[in-house]
């Protein structure tokens, strides 16, 4: 027993000894923790439909739904096909003849999912209200209706008929699925991961073996330093990112609607961040379970504001939050490529601000070993 109480002992006092692992273990499951009550606490979904040249009786219904809707005139087809190729709406619903055409952006099932749910109610009680109509002006002009008939007159005005829903997809189809639009994000999020657990835990590990000390006391600047081991793990990282995503295309069938290349050049991108990053915490920590405390604290963050939760409906401040984090607009970028067929250009704002992080991270991974160096 006294064994037992002194090795209790020794273990405690390390721990307050050593505050900041304190720190982390309390810190970061409380922040996660938190993240995911703002997260799921948020409203469910509300799409955004565009009316387009619709009539009245119609337009009437579509207002009594929980939807955002906006009204346009028939002339304004091409301003709302850009708006839906902008995500700014979620649809568009014309009517022509007896059909009510849909076009949806189509990229996210969920979201596709939601605004057919609204569409085919509005369908429904539509069609009750057209038949309580109908039935009235039967039985009010019955007589008139049969005389017209009979001596092939003009019979009395009858109420509006739908008879079909045509929906148009100007992404993907009806046989994608939620985890179609979340294939990319995860894509991303494992690559994340495992180069930052890689890059951290490699070099924590040549530092407690003493490799790290004997390479600091040589006349190797810091940067060049940083930049060997960066080279180093980026072509593994590189290889990693190319066979990934064939397997994620190839064998699991995660939809590529853009090129290939584009998308593995995005992929390396979001490596090297978290490559980049991994170094930076690699030089603040000391040990390798101070690694893992960091990684909760600086990527699980990341990873619930990348896009796998649908934040449209959430607080402001957490999109705040999301666009301070790299693994977002890698996320983004590769829905666009792979889901939305998007060139080069429509990514490379996302592309530039993540180069932007691996610039960053690289000069404070550059800085800390110089702190180090000189401990």
């Amino acid at each position: 027993m006294r064994i037992i109480l002194s090795l209790t002992k020794r273990i405690l006092q390390q721990f307050l000894h050593d505050p900041r692992t304190l720190a982390l273990l309390i810190v970061a499951p409380i922040v996660a923790l938190w993240l995911f009550s703002e997260i799921l606490g948020s409203p469910s979904y509300q799409p955004t439909i565009a009316a387009l040249g619709l009539p009245e009786e119609l337009e009437n219904v579509i207002n009594k739904q929980d939807v955002k809707v906006l009204f346009f005139h028939i002339d304004s087809i091409c301003e709302v096909e850009q708006m839906l190729k902008n995500k700014e709406i979620d649809a568009i619903v014309r009517l022509q003849n007896d059909t009510l055409i849909t076009n949806v952006e189509g990229a996210d099932a969920s979201k596709t999912g939601a605004t057919m749910a609204v569409i085919q109610s509005v369908l429904r009680q539509f069609a009750s209200e057209q038949k309580e109509k109908l039935d009235k002006v039967m039985k009010e002009n019955s007589d008139k209706i049969a005389m017209a008939q009979m001596f092939g007159m003009k019979t009395p005005e009858m109420p509006l008929n739908i008879s079909e829903i045509k929906v148009e997809f100007l992404n993907g189809n009806e046989t994608w699925t939620g985890f179609d639009f979340f294939g990319p994000v995860f894509i991303g999020i494992f690559i994340f991961v495992f180069v930052f657990i890689t890059s951290g835990m490699s070099l924590v590990n040549e530092r407690t073996g003493g490799t790290m000390e004997r390479l600091l006391v040589t006349p190797i600047k810091s940067w060049q330093l940083v930049a060997g081991y960066s080279v180093g793990y980026g072509v593994v990282s590189l290889i990693q990112a190319c066979l990934v995503l064939w397997a994620s295309i190839s064998l699991i069938g995660f939809p590529c609607e853009g090129n290939f290349a584009i998308v593995i050049l995005v992929t390396f991108s979001m490596a090297l961040v978290s490559l980049t990053l991994g170094l930076l915490v690699s030089a603040l920590a000391k040990t390798a379970f101070q690694v893992f405390q960091l990684m909760i604290l600086l990527i699980v963050p990341q990873v619930l504001l990348s896009g796998i939760f649908d934040l449209s409906q959430a607080a402001h401040w957490l999109k705040i939050i999301s666009d301070c984090f790299p693994i977002s607009y890698g996320a983004e970028a590769l829905r666009d490529i792979m889901l939305r067929g998007a060139e080069i250009t429509v990514i490379v704002k996302n592309l530039s601000i993540m180069w932007g992080f691996i610039v960053v991270f690289f000069v404070a991974a550059t800085l800390s070993f110089n702190i180090r160096r000189k401990n």
